[in-house]
């Protein structure tokens, strides 16, 4: 997508954002699932980009943080998700996980983190600039492991929804 298409992308998400903004709590929360989840998403996402991360509620802290952690391993895994800037959520996603109800989920992030010694403040040492050091990141731990079992689990995207669906007026300000 080149940095036009990226303005332009940007741009575009704005205009939904302020959309979605100036519509009901009760609108909003007549939405289909799919259509409420990428309503809260774009606001949580314009919100991260508007203003200073730490003036965000906790709610939308969550929707956020467990938004990019699940998008980024369906998309390619655990690795990805360290090695990509959203990995910036990742000392959030264990207690997201815990408040919404992601026992199991919580469970295995807790154990890969603890059974490889990695500290999710700092995971620098996941940083790449190139194809062949992402290759070889995805070498240090068991990652198809824990990714295996994450994609077992089909209940991360409904518990968000529904987290989201309590927390609208946190959410949605």
């Amino acid at each position: 997508m080149g940095i036009l298409g990226a303005i332009l992308h940007n741009l575009k998400n704005m205009k939904k954002a302020k959309k979605i903004r100036s519509m009901s709590k009760s609108e909003l929360l007549a939405l289909n699932d799919e259509d409420f989840y990428e309503a809260v998403e774009c606001v949580c996402r314009d919100a991260v980009y508007d203003i200073n991360a730490s003036e965000l509620t906790e709610e939308q802290k969550l929707v956020y943080s467990l938004n990019e952690f699940e998008a980024e391993v369906n998309n390619g895994g655990l690795c990805q998700f360290f090695a990509n800037s959203s990995s910036e959520c990742a000392p959030y996603v264990s207690r997201a996980l815990d408040v919404i109800g992601a026992v199991e989920l919580k469970n295995l992030f807790d154990s890969f983190i603890a059974n490889n010694s990695i500290n999710v403040n700092d995971l620098s040492s996941f940083k790449i600039s190139n194809i062949d050091e992402y290759e070889a990141q995805t070498q240090r731990y068991d990652f198809d492991g824990f990714d295996d079992k994450f994609y077992e689990d089909e209940n991360l995207h409904q518990q968000i929804i529904n987290y989201a669906r309590k927390n609208i007026e946190q959410i949605i300000k």
